[in-house]
C-alpha cells in the first residue's frame, strides 16, 4: 500500500468531503510528516488575521475538533506571528486554567513533548505545572488541525454536500 503524502494530497484540487476522507485514513506515520510549510500555507489560507495585522493570522479550531492530551490540556489554535507557528494551549492547573503558546516545531519533534509553565503558588512559591503530549496525544491534534482547515476553507461547499460542520 502506498503511503500518502499529506503535504501535497491536501491541497489537490479534490472535493473537500474527499479529503476529509484523506485525513480520516492516514496512519500515524503519514500524520507525523506533516510539515511546517504546510501548517503554515492552511493558517495563511484559512486562518484570520489578528490584532489587524494581515501578516498575523490564528486558524482556531473548533470545539468538537479539539484535541489534547485527554488529561490537562488541549490546543485552541495555531497561531502564525511574525513568520513562525505557534500552538495555543489551554492548560488546567488545580485551582485555576491559563493559555500558552508552545512552538509548532518544538510540538512535532520526534518523542514526547513537555510543556512546563512556572506559575507562583498563593505564598509566593514558584511551582512548575508540566502538560506532556505522547506521539498518539501529537498524531491526534494534527489530525484535528488538518482537519479544521478542510471545514473553515470549504465551509460552503461542505454545507451544500449536507456534511454537518
Amino acid at each position: 500500500m502506498a503511503t500518502i503524502n499529506i503535504n501535497v494530497e491536501l491541497f489537490k484540487r479534490y472535493a473537500p468531503k474527499k479529503k476529509l476522507e484523506i485525513i480520516e485514513r492516514l496512519t500515524p506515520a503519514e500524520l507525523m510528516n506533516v510539515t511546517t510549510a504546510t501548517v503554515t500555507r492552511i493558517v495563511k489560507e484559512a486562518g484570520e488575521n489578528m490584532w489587524k495585522s494581515h501578516r498575523n493570522k490564528t486558524l482556531r479550531i473548533s470545539r468538537d475538533r479539539r484535541r489534547g492530551n485527554s488529561w490537562n490540556s488541549t490546543i485552541e489554535a495555531v497561531d502564525l506571528i511574525k513568520g513562525k507557528l505557534y500552538l495555543d494551549v489551554y492548560c488546567q492547573f488545580d485551582s485555576t486554567d491559563t493559555n500558552t503558546s508552545e512552538p509548532l516545531d518544538s510540538f512535532l519533534k520526534y518523542g514526547d513533548c513537555r510543556i512546563q509553565i512556572t506559575r507562583d503558588d498563593r505564598y509566593g512559591n514558584p511551582q512548575t505545572h508540566y502538560f506532556t503530549y505522547d506521539e498518539g496525544d501529537k498524531q491526534r491534534v494534527i489530525r484535528s488541525i488538518l482537519e479544521e482547515y478542510v471545514y473553515t476553507k470549504y465551509h460552503d461547499k461542505l454545507k451544500e454536500d449536507g456534511k454537518n460542520t
